[in-house]
């Protein structure tokens, strides 16, 4: 990597180092391990006089970010960090059958500002390409796919768990939901369907998206369950990222809660990558089996034939940070959940960082 020499004749921010030579106090460090960093109490991170540092060239652009009524987003200019591009096929399979696949290829632009506080991470969905079979899903898809490009721009901070802790243009989000349903929907066949036959659903879906795109609590528990933030929040902490507890709703059995205890781990390290590994357990002690029992003889067995097996949830999760610049490299995630040899619904991840 190239690199300036800068001279600390005093103690500097060195959020303010990182302004001025176009880059962030992180790309500092990590070409600096050597060197005396201070964090001040309650303040910034300062640099120790006397110190020569190396300061990285960037040659990334920057991005421009308008700012709207109801954001709360900083002066600055973002500055590109990676683009990556993920493909995600999503199966069922009943009775050793898949019965129902979905392909989704979406490439995203990952950015970052840097201010005294803290650090805005900002994240534009580039492209979005769905294949459905069955075919006569496809219109469905296609309203899921407009309400995906109403969110084509997450500007937020993270907490130290892994989650996002608030959404900074939840005003424009907003603003972009309600231009949506006055002037867009209404022009989605499969919409216009839905308003003839079932009313009542339509009047949910305007219901949650309403809350959904004025709520940030909304909106974030929204965007955990996309696998690229997922990831992408997890290995932002790279080492400070603890054991944690997921939870969330079956997507076989109604009403039921599934709540997995997750274990990270580093299944290999080198000079320039760390492979991280996620592993989920099942708590099986807030599950009530009879009750899966009736929903299943209930709700598949009609359609399967066979009895009752039993239930799981599979979560596995790998990823890859490089060591020099801290950015995640790579990712790949197999979720299931299952009802064994009968019914089961797999999702399958993989994430690759590409040349800006």
């Amino acid at each position: 990597m190239e690199y300036k020499i800068h001279n600390v004749y005093r103690e500097e921010k060195l959020s303010s180092i990182a302004e001025k030579y176009n880059t962030t106090p992180e790309a500092i460090k990590a070409l600096n391990p050597q060197a005396k960093f201070i964090k001040l109490p309650f303040s910034s991170t300062v640099v120790g006089h006397g110190q020569q540092i190396k300061i990285p060239v960037r040659t990334k652009e920057q991005i421009m970010v308008e700012r709207k009524q109801g954001d709360t987003i900083p002066k600055g200019e973002f500055i590109k960090q990676a683009r990556y591009r993920c493909n995600q096929d999503n199966l069922i399979i009943i009775d050793g059958t898949p019965n129902f696949s979905c392909e989704l290829k979406t490439q995203y632009l990952f950015s970052t500002l840097d201010s005294e506080e803290q650090k805005y991470l900002n994240v534009t969905l580039e492209d979005y390409i769905t294949s459905i079979q069955p075919q006569g899903m496809k219109e469905a898809f296609e309203l899921i796919k407009q309400i995906e490009l109403i969110r084509n721009q997450i500007i937020f901070t993270q907490d130290n768990s892994g989650k996002i802790s608030k959404i900074h243009n939840l005003g424009t989000l907003e603003n972009n939901w309600k231009r949506f349903l006055n002037k867009e929907v209404k022009n989605i066949p499969f919409y216009q369907e839905l308003e003839k036959r079932s009313p009542d659903t339509i009047k949910d879906f305007i219901r949650n998206g309403n809350k959904e795109f004025s709520c940030n609590k909304e909106l974030t528990g929204v965007l955990d369950k996309n696998l690229f933030y997922h990831i992408l929040l997890k290995a932002n902490l790279q080492d400070d990222l603890k054991e944690f507890t997921l939870n969330q709703q079956s997507q076989l059995f109604p009403n039921t809660k599934l709540q997995t205890k997750v274990v990270k781990s580093i299944a290999t390290e080198d000079d320039l990558t760390t492979t991280y590994r996620l592993v989920g357990t099942l708590n099986r002690d807030n599950l009530d089996e009879n009750e899966l029992q009736r929903l299943y003889t209930e709700m598949y067995q009609p359609l399967i034939k066979f009895s009752y097996t039993e239930f799981d949830y599979i979560y596995r999760i790998t990823y890859v940070i490089e060591n020099k610049t801290g950015l995640l490299f790579n990712a790949s995630a197999s979720l299931s959940e299952q009802i064994k040899n009968n019914y089961e619904t797999i999702t399958k991840f993989e994430l690759k960082k590409i040349e800006l």
